[in-house]
């Protein structure tokens, strides 16, 4: 028996209890209220026949009492005898209506609890003439509770009826919900043994349907919950896989914070922190160290003439002579493109340092393999000693710096010592500045365009103006041959100036012809964080009002904000409002990318060449790239991936998600009037075509 039935029980006792409260506070009311009545109606009849049959039985006789008295039986229907004692003798009266039966029709046990007696009234009346007149009425409750039993009684009919009907259906309810139970209990067995195809039938009544489908929801949510933990049991493990990738992926970007991604040597922030360390300690030993800074020779024309990553290649085997000469006493590290720095620790002497130094210049002097052939690639070298005076890694940088130049002044293959008794660095510098401006003043200097192009449309985007120094003995230079040598002075402004304004220029003339191009400008960091470089642009601005300020695109470094985070943010914004689009060129390269994209509102992204370059072949590169592109769409900024050299590199890309790139397989840097003639015959690869039509489908 279950819990509801258990109380069904109970419930009738309840049912019946209240009813026999409420049945008996209806008696008590009722005859209360009908012996109020029974016995007011007898005062008034008695005062009546006081006031009535007095005056009569002095003045009458008696068949005008007797008269009087019959007149008053109707008025009261209770009333049972009348009688009269007087001076006329007894006369009595009695009610036809006292032998009715009426008291016969209420059950004996019912007067009982009525509780309404007979009333016997006798009222001595003083007459005139002396002597005293009894006046005698009686009454019967019979009228009245016969009322009273009727009203009651149906009350308790209906009543009776109601709890009967109150009963069945609550029994039907009760008969009804054990076998909704039932039929719950047989589901969730066959739920409990494995059967997630169960359901409950819907029911006739709104709970059973509301149950039924609640059952049957939850059933289907187990069953479909059960098999999506069985496809995501088979996808864990490519999701863990995935995740290890993801995380040395990230590993590989902070390992590369102080490494060289291309040739794995240190690079320029883990040299800073290792000079400072050998500084302290050829301190502390009263040793010599020497600072060798290499540039290779001529390295510019075998990439022209092998390709980009014919000298990746060479670099990489540079790369590995110095680290294999290092050893584990002296230090190599790459600073960038084809300058390498190599310290020598704890020497004894400057002939020491020569004699290794010689050593290493036989070594890196020897041929190396390009496109399967020999290669003669040679390396001037610039050194600067410390022996103990005071001097930090930044000035012995500089110092080795002007002695490569000296040596490729005296016919490179060499090396040069820095000579601080005939101030070579005042006299070098200069001389290094003097002929920079006058290439400036003398318009030396070229801009060459590479065009950004949509690989999933073959649309032409933009271009990235590229700044040369067409010199008159060693001719067309890239800017890291000339622009290390003024960039921490004022001259570098007017360089940028000048870019911004031949760019401008171009550009109108591009905009006239119909060709409404973006045209990104480098700006150096010197530059960038002047006070007076958002005035002074909008300056220039004014001076091409052909060109919508949304053309123009600014790239800058990371490293540019590394001084001032908020000043530079704050340039960022002044020309974003003027319509300037910015981009953050080489991202991912410092050491400050993650921390620095979400506090720098740049506009793009360009994911540099060193990582595109090997992520055919390096899975690392390829999640770093992976990464990256991510790490656009999360921070909802534009991507566009440098040095894509082949079209196997672009519809990688494209299935990771960047549809923007540049590179050599699309169009190296042109002069300006070559760009509008290559625009026109630019047809992007089918490969690419056919692999943005491929994702589209997926």
């Amino acid at each position: 028996m279950g819990t509801y039935s258990r109380w069904f029980l109970p419930i009738v006792l309840l049912i019946l209890g209240v009813s026999a409260v409420r049945y008996h506070t209806l008696l008590t009311t009722q005859a209360a209220q009908a012996d109020a009545r029974y016995r007011s109606e007898a005062r008034q009849l008695n005062l009546y026949l006081a006031n009535t049959v007095l005056p009569l039985s002095v003045r009458s006789d008696g068949a005008s009492v007797r008269q009087v008295l019959r007149s008053a039986l109707p008025l009261n229907r209770n009333l049972a005898t009348i009688s009269w004692h007087g001076g006329n003798g007894r006369i009595e009266v009695q009610a036809d209506r006292a032998r009715d039966g009426a008291g016969a029709q209420v059950p004996s046990w019912f007067v009982r609890l009525a509780g309404m007696k007979p009333i016997h009234n006798r009222l001595q009346v003083s007459l005139p003439g002396g002597g005293d007149g009894v006046l005698e009425v009686q009454y019967g409750p019979g009228l009245p509770l016969l009322q009273v039993w009727q009203a009651v009684r149906q009350q308790a009919l209906l009543s009776a009826f109601n709890i009967i009907v109150i009963l069945v259906l609550l029994g039907l309810l009760l008969a009804s919900h054990r076998r909704l139970l039932a039929r719950l209990a047989q589901a969730i067995e066959r739920l409990r043994g494995g059967d997630f195809t169960v359901r409950m039938a819907p029911g006739a009544t709104p709970e059973a349907q509301h149950l039924s489908r609640a059952f049957n929801g939850m059933v289907g949510d187990v069953g479909a919950m059960l098999h999506s933990l069985q496809a995501s049991r088979q996808q864990l493990g490519l999701q863990l896989t995935e995740t290890v990738h993801m995380q040395q992926a990230l590993q590989k970007m902070s390992w590369q914070n102080y490494h060289d991604v291309l040739t794995g040597l240190p690079n320029r922030a883990a040299l800073a922190a290792r000079f400072e360390q050998e500084l302290f300690l050829a301190r502390e030993r009263q040793r010599l160290m020497a600072v060798c800074l290499f540039d290779l020779d001529h390295f510019q024309a075998i990439n022209d003439r092998h390709g980009a990553d014919a000298g990746d290649d060479l670099l990489k085997q540079v790369a590995g002579r110095l680290h294999q000469f290092t050893g584990q006493v002296h230090y190599a590290a790459r600073l960038g493109g084809d300058e390498f720095v190599l310290l020598l620790c704890g020497q004894a002497s400057q002939e020491g340092i020569e004699q290794q130094l010689q050593q290493l210049m036989r070594e890196l002097s020897l041929p190396y393999q390009c496109d399967q052939q020999a290669v003669h690639l040679t390396a001037s070298a610039g050194i600067a000693v410390y022996a103990g005076k005071e001097l930090n890694a930044e000035s012995l940088l500089r110092h080795a710096d002007h002695a490569v130049y000296q040596a490729k002044l005296t016919g490179r293959n060499q090396y040069h010592f820095f000579d601080s008794h005939l101030d070579e660095e005042v006299r070098t510098h200069h001389n290094q500045r003097t002929e920079v401006r006058h290439a400036l003043v003398n318009g030396e200097l070229r801009l060459h365009y590479q065009p950004k192009v949509n690989m999933r449309t073959g649309a032409v985007v933009g271009m990235e103006a590229l700044l040369r120094w067409q010199h008159g003995q060693r001719g067309l230079l890239s800017p890291a041959q000339f622009l290390p040598l003024v960039e921490q002075t004022d001259l570098i402004i007017d360089i940028g100036e000048w870019v911004l304004r031949q760019a401008l220029w171009q550009m109108q003339r591009w905009s006239a012809a119909g060709r409404q191009w973006v045209v990104s400008v480098n700006i150096a960091a010197r530059h960038f964080q002047q006070p007076d470089f958002v005035l002074r642009l909008k300056t220039i601005l004014g001076e091409f009002p052909g060109v919508r300020a949304s053309m123009l695109e600014i790239e800058i470094l990371e490293s540019s904000a590394l001084h001032d985070v908020e000043h530079v943010r704050r340039i960022i914004r002044a020309c974003q409002a003027l319509g300037i689009t910015f981009a953050l060129d080489d991202f991912g390269t410092g050491y400050s990318s993650m921390s620095y994209l979400k506090r720098l509102p740049a506009d793009i992204i360009k994911i540099d060449q060193s990582f595109v370059h090997n992520m055919l072949n390096d899975r690392d590169d390829l999640h770093l790239v992976r990464a990256v592109i991510g790490l656009a769409r999360s921070f909802r900024l534009t991507v566009i991936a440098e040095g894509v050299e082949s079209i196997a590199h672009g519809e990688r890309l494209i299935e990771l998600g960047c549809d923007l790139a540049q590179g050599y397989v699309i169009a190296r840097p042109m002069p300006a009037d070559l760009v509008q003639g290559w625009a026109d015959n630019f047809v992007a690869p089918k490969q690419w075509r056919a692999a943005s039509y491929a994702e589209d489908q997926i």
